[in-house]
């Protein structure tokens, strides 16, 4: 429809028009010309206006028509009925002038009022096309999901003793590794982390991740209600469990005993994939880690204790430099940073006695899971931080520093390096 406003600019417009031609175009040249040139306003007003304005500017147009008929014909008014009609072009231009403003104003309005029903047929066909993309998703997704309940599929049992083999290993990272390759492929995840919990329940390094990073590389449990939560609660937890937002869509703590070793955190899967299955698939896998992570922990604790100093923290090189390269290749494949610094020290010690002072004076100063490392062939201690960005660096760096001067050792230099480089 035409607004009111259109239509009322528009009967101005025609007014002015019509007022124009009679005060400026000779009266001669005005009932001289056939068609008459009231047509040109009538029509323009009928098609921006409507028929309403159309029919008034023709009503305006046939009156003044028949006035300038009259200023013209120069004929007494009483004879004027009979010369009127004597002519048909007299009577038959005002009659058109009027049914021009109506027609055109019709054919107007009925052309708007078709254009804007094929402007919704066309919505209606874009809603739907969507529907019915999204339940073509929908139905691919159930489809996936219907396949991977069928146990009774060789390739189902193969996939299921794969996932069995892939978690019975030794080395926590390359568990916490193929659980992800799991989630990937079982529950297409888009973004997700897994978090390594140290035996001190103090923080949760970041392990392995899927997409982009939504917490940070290293959390503080204490700072942490939703970490917290699950490590009191040991239970796995939905979005629907916090108030925290964004929150994620499955927090899982991976449980040994009354020790959480890992934390998977989805934050992004597909909405077909959030069902009471998949959290019984979930509870399944976690079942799974905590037995492979507990075995796998128990193993390194104790490759860990020989390979430290006596009565220190402090790793003996080989062990450290196997450390670093598995640090190296988290960097490489998930983007995970990390900082090895490097400390030249001066001190008149003997060598066995360097890494149980190291042990306590970096106590409270470095993280759990932070390695330190003693070679006295080159007077040095090289501390790998894992998760640190090399730009933040400076103020841990500067607090090591001052916490190792003291009795018997002096900090001379130091370097800070992205890169292992311990040769």
């Amino acid at each position: 429809m035409i607004p009111l406003r259109r239509r009322l600019t528009g009967l101005v417009e025609v007014l002015v028009g019509l007022g124009l031609l009679v005060g400026f175009v000779p009266t001669h040249l005005l009932k001289g010309v056939n068609p008459s040139p009231f047509f040109i306003i009538v029509i323009y007003g009928a098609w921006v206006a409507g028929p309403l304005v159309g029919l008034l500017a023709g009503l305006v147009a046939a009156l003044l028509d028949v006035v300038l008929l009259t200023a013209t014909a120069q004929i007494p008014l009483e004879l004027f009925g009979t010369f009127f009609i004597a002519e048909p072009r007299n009577y038959l231009t005002p009659m058109f002038l009027l049914i021009a403003g109506y027609v055109f104003g019709e054919l107007k309005v009925q052309g708007e009022r078709r254009r804007q029903r094929l402007e919704e047929q066309a919505q209606m066909s874009r809603l739907e096309a969507e529907r019915a993309t999204a339940q073509l998703q929908q139905a691919e997704t159930m489809l996936s999901e219907l396949q991977g309940r069928v146990l009774g599929q060789t390739a189902t049992l193969k996939r299921l003793y794969s996932i069995a083999q892939s978690l019975n290993v030794l080395s926590v990272d390359q568990i916490l590794l193929e659980l992800m390759g799991v989630l990937e492929e079982l529950l297409i995840v888009e973004q997700a982390s897994i978090y390594r919990v140290e035996t001190s329940q103090a923080y949760a390094r970041l392990s392995v991740r899927k997409g982009d990073p939504q917490w940070p590389n290293s959390l503080a449990v204490a700072d942490h209600a939703l970490i917290r939560q699950a490590l009191e609660e040991q239970r796995l937890l939905t979005f629907a469990d916090t108030n925290d937002h964004p929150a994620p869509v499955y927090l899982i703590p991976i449980i040994s005993g009354s020790q959480t070793l890992a934390l998977i955190a989805i934050h992004r899967l597909p909405m077909a994939k959030v069902t009471a299955d998949t959290k019984q698939l979930l509870h399944v896998l976690a079942k799974w880690a905590g037995d492979s992570l507990e075995r796998a922990t128990r193993y390194e604790q104790a490759r860990r204790s020989e390979a430290t100093y006596a009565g220190s923290d402090v790793l003996r090189e080989p062990y450290f430099k196997e450390q670093c390269g598995l640090e190296e290749e988290r960097s490489r494949r998930y983007g995970i940073p990390y900082v090895l610094l490097h400390l030249l020290v001066d001190t008149d010690l003997p060598d066995v006695v360097v890494p149980p002072v190291l042990t306590e004076r970096l106590r409270n100063t470095v993280r759990a899971f932070d390695m330190i490392t003693w070679v006295p062939e080159e007077r040095t201690v090289r501390i790998l931080l894992p998760t640190l960005d090399l730009s933040t660096a400076a103020p841990v760096v500067t607090r090591i520093r001052s916490r190792l001067e003291g009795e018997g050792l002096r900090v001379s230099g130091h370097r800070v390096e992205d890169e292992c480089q311990t040769g």
